[in-house]
């Protein structure tokens, strides 16, 4: 038996030999030297997808018989004879921007092949189009609304849901990266902005291959540097940053397009903007100061010397929907004293009133979100220090801190 196998594994180690020592033999790199001269021409000095290409070469020895073929190295792409010397390809869409160079497959009269690099090279570019925002754009889980007055009001879970969703396949073909720039501010009630954040985002129309998207995504980040930071999840989607809003603030979201990279001239009407509404509670309890000027007293022969201050808690009622203060409000304090706490015998006292914001009015019908202003009428109980109690109408300036 074992005479039988001993020629056999010394016949396998001699053809593992041969085939290990074929494999580390160089291979001689032959350069083709032509006696002429090869002037290679294109159409255009710039391609963009989709494009067809016309190359063209020239020849200075037409009796030589070596051929002379050009290829560009872009993957997907074959360049077609059109002619004596002349070839034409379609750039393909899926074509990744860039410097492509320009090769020379060379078949000598012998019938050796070789590969020749060129210097010449087929520049690719991006189609870089604004696109309508209104086509791809949407906010969810509600759209919001473009009037501040008309704002959607949102409970706290929908507002930390709150994302901006780009449409990608609403993208129309040939329009390029859209980067966009999003805004998002809280204002508060007396008007003031108490967070602004900007977010720098891009996206395009899919290639309908996830790796191609990627592709091209890390390609559009390494190329931009403002939009480094951003992840492939915000090709679809953003969410905005919003969390531990203050009650009936404004959230106003501004969505533009990044007209620091130049990809076309300004349109003010190309972008969205919407209002949202951060729900509160429905009964709210506030401090006011207030200047007073009684108009009627029912204990009028019982005179009193009154201050020119009223220092009250005042309760609200807010509308669900619309934020607005209901205009009438109800309030206990002091009343008609020199100072908040100048309460003495015959300068003032203390009160419940019902109170009649003028002011308000004007806001319901408005923004609603002014410094708080009141202006108004009073129907004040008024209790002063050892004197008879009284019904007061007064005419009231103040705010509301």
């Amino acid at each position: 038996m074992l005479k039988v196998l001993f020629p056999c594994l010394l016949s396998v180690c001699i053809a593992g030999t041969v085939r290990t020592q074929a494999q580390q033999r160089p291979t001689p790199l032959i350069q083709p030297i032509l006696d002429e001269s090869i002037l290679i021409a294109t159409d255009k000095p710039v391609y963009f997808p989709d494009d067809t290409l016309r190359l063209a070469i020239q020849r200075d020895d037409s009796t030589t018989t070596a051929s002379v073929t050009p290829i560009v190295a872009i993957e997907g792409m074959k360049l077609k004879p059109a002619g004596h010397n002349t070839y034409l390809a379609v750039i393909p869409q899926t074509v990744t921007p860039g410097s492509y160079r320009i090769l020379l497959r060379i078949v000598d009269a012998r019938g050796q092949r070789f590969l020749y690099e060129t210097a010449r090279f087929v520049q690719v570019e991006e189609y870089q189009d604004i696109e309508q925002l209104g086509r791809y754009v949407n906010i969810v889980p509600l759209d919001g609304s473009s009037d501040p007055r008309t704002a959607a009001t949102l409970i706290g879970e929908q507002v930390r849901a709150l994302r901006v969703v780009f449409r990608r396949d609403s993208i129309r073909l040939r329009m390029g990266p859209q980067f966009v720039t999003i805004r998002t501010t809280v204002l508060l009630r007396d008007g003031t902005t108490a967070q602004s954040i900007e977010r720098r985002v891009l996206t395009f129309r899919s290639h309908g291959d996830p790796e191609r998207d990627r592709a091209m995504f890390i390609q559009y980040r390494t190329a931009y540097g403002a939009y480094a930071a951003i992840s492939t999840e915000e090709l679809d989607q953003v969410r905005l940053p919003l969390d531990s809003l203050p009650a009936w603030a404004i959230i106003k979201v501004d969505i533009d397009p990044d007209y620091t990279i130049r990809i076309g001239g300004h349109d003010g009407s190309n972008s969205v903007t919407r209002y949202f509404r951060v729900r509160g509670p429905t009964i709210e309890i506030g401090f006011s100061l207030g200047i007073p000027k009684v108009l009627y007293d029912t204990q009028s022969r019982d005179t009193i010397e009154y201050g020119n201050t009223s220092a009250m808690l005042r309760f609200y009622y807010v509308n669900a929907e619309s934020g607005n203060r209901f205009p009438v409000s109800f309030g206990m304090g002091t009343f008609g004293v020199s100072s908040p706490i100048d309460v003495g015998v015959g300068r003032g006292g203390f009160a419940v009133s019902t109170f009649l914001d003028l002011v308000e009015l004007t806001r319901i019908s408005d923004l609603g979100f002014f410094k708080r202003v009141n202006a108004g009428l009073e129907l004040t109980q008024f209790f002063p220090i050892e004197r008879k109690a009284r019904l007061l109408i007064n005419a009231q300036v103040g705010f509301s801190p």
